[in-house]
């Protein structure tokens, strides 16, 4: 059975959540979404600090909330540890003390939590920092102390609530690391809530994507990667997505045009979804010699750099996202109205049932 098995329905403004969601022991399971999706409202629900209007949340076995026969155990009394987006840290309080009051909030005496917060403190490599308070810490700092905090009650449940959101891009992958090597220490439960792609890749196990109140899709990473199910996690996971029907090896687009696909038996005729990834998309100033399978003229829309690489937006017959070395883009002089040929292998496109 899973550590932990929850169905999460209510209302809040105008959000509609209704959400299942389970994750077994060792296992870290990232939740992402745009904003607005639900995500920070299933922290607060699982966490109890927002009640849920239908459903359950249980966790080894034991029921934390059902609306159905009144059942609600306090947010004070569930062996849940919970890192808030900010970190939520006592402003007038040490670094010891922080960590040494969710174990006094739980019955540990004063004494015996502070001996417990120093040896926290002393794994995370944070000894010399016991006295200080929390505005004296880098972001990476209080975040291991916000951390300890939370796996200092010994819970069975770790939240994480987009725990490197409040990081700056200079520290953000140093802290990353760091946060996974403490992760792997962490025998419970994990539930990560996070809108960055590369945090879901790197720290958890399973992905699960909620908009607007639901889950559209939940794998691992790869699954998610080969098969997006909407728009919204193709752009999450920078590949093409298309929406099609398929006759034999051709697929005509729901918004015009038409590729060829390689034949596979396993997907039948009819409504399919391309996958495409943005680098098997080759473009040339010129039409391509010979006779390739997939070829059309295509307006550069927009170019964007990332890293050594150039995304390149296509308009169209096809509207798709190239991706080209930043060589490429020099030698191509590529720019905003230029018309070039695009092209792409048949079996460089992935198609699979909607």
């Amino acid at each position: 059975m899973s550590t932990l098995d929850a169905a999460i329905r209510l209302r809040l403004g105008d959000l509609d959540l209704d959400v299942s969601l389970g994750a077994d022991t060792g296992e870290a399971v990232a939740v992402l979404g745009p904003n607005g999706a639900g995500k920070t409202t299933i922290v607060r629900a699982l966490a109890g600090l927002t009640p849920i209007d239908g459903g359950h949340i249980t966790l080894d076995g034991t029921v934390l909330d059902r609306p159905d026969d009144g059942t609600f155990v306090p947010s004070e009394r569930r062996p849940i540890g919970v890192v808030f987006q900010d970190y939520l840290l006592f402003p007038r309080m040490s670094a010891r003390d922080n960590i040494a009051f969710g174990l006094h909030s739980r019955g540990v005496d004063k004494a015996a939590a502070h001996v417990q917060a120093d040896a926290w403190l002393d794994r995370f490599g944070l000894a010399d920092h016991a006295r200080s308070r929390p505005s004296a810490l880098s972001g990476g700092q209080a975040q291991r102390v916000a951390l300890a905090r939370a796996l200092a009650t010994d819970p069975k449940l770790l939240l994480l609530d987009e725990p490197l959101a409040a990081l700056d891009a200079s520290t953000r992958v140093h802290v990353r690391a760091e946060l996974r090597r403490h992760l792997t220490t962490f025998e419970g439960a994990r539930i990560l809530i996070t809108h960055d792609p590369i945090d879901a890749l790197i720290l958890a196990d399973r992905l699960v994507i909620v908009e607007d109140g639901r889950i559209t899709q939940t794998g691992t990473a790869a699954d998610i990667t080969s098969r997006p199910a909407t728009r919204y996690v193709a752009d999450l996971v920078g590949i093409n997505l298309l929406h099609g029907r398929l006759d034999g090896s051709t697929v005509r687009l729901d918004d015009g045009g038409e590729l060829t696909v390689a034949a596979d038996d396993d997907v039948p005729c009819g409504d399919v979804a391309l996958a495409i990834r943005p680098q098997t998309i080759a473009l040339y100033a010129e039409r391509p010699d010979g006779s390739p399978r997939n070829v059309w003229a295509a307006t550069i829309a927009d170019l964007e750099a990332d890293r050594d690489r150039i995304r390149v937006r296509l308009s169209g017959p096809i509207d798709l996202t190239a991706e080209v070395t930043a060589t490429a883009a020099h030698t191509l002089d590529l720019r905003p109205g230029q018309q070039v040929w695009a092209s792409i292998k048949a079996v460089d496109v992935a198609v699979y049932e909607r």
